[in-house]
This record gives structure tokens, C-alpha cells and sequence, in this order.
């Protein structure tokens, strides 16, 4: 694909050996797709267990979460050519 229409993307999971990399990613692509994606990758879903304890997974670019599972990669990446993402579990209590 076109470099002025894709993203080389990696996402880190602390818990993972190897980061999820998806080479020529569009641009066009949402957060949400993605973290789909990433998630699958490494195996893990979200939702809430017997004992009432709800697991969610959130996107990280540098410090700031990535709320919006509609904003596109290249929204976010800007005029760079890669973006790199950290994926945090989120536990609550039930």
C-alpha cells in the first residue's frame, strides 16, 4: 500500500514476549478495529467473571488513553509514519 495511506503499528502488552505489529496499516483504521485486533493477537478478552470482577483493555499513545474506539490511526499518528501503543488490563472490582 501506499506510505502516505498506511501506519507501521506496534502495540506493547507488559504481560506479552512480542509486541502485536501490523505493518501497512491504514490510516483509515479505527482504534476500535484495532484493539479488536490486538486483542486477539494476544489471546485475552474482556468482560466480567463469576466473582463479579469486570477485565477491560485500554489503548495507550504515550501517557494519554485512547478513549474514542472511532478516532482513526492516522488522526492520532498525525504526519509520523509509525505508531506506537501500549495496551493496560484494567480490573474492577465487582
Amino acid at each position: 500500500m501506499d506510505k502516505d495511506h498506511t501506519l507501521n503499528v506496534t502495540v506493547t502488552y507488559p504481560a506479552a514476549r512480542k509486541p502485536f505489529e501490523e505493518k501497512d496499516a491504514p490510516r483509515s483504521e479505527t482504534v476500535g478495529t484495532l484493539k479488536s485486533a490486538v486483542l486477539k493477537a494476544f489471546g485475552l478478552t474482556e468482560g466480567t467473571s463469576p466473582d463479579g470482577t469486570t477485565t477491560t483493555y485500554r489503548l495507550y499513545h504515550g501517557k494519554q488513553p485512547l478513549e474514542d474506539l472511532g478516532k482513526t490511526l492516522g488522526s492520532i499518528a498525525g504526519e509520523a509514519n509509525a505508531l506506537h501503543l501500549k495496551l493496560a488490563q484494567e480490573i474492577t472490582q465487582g
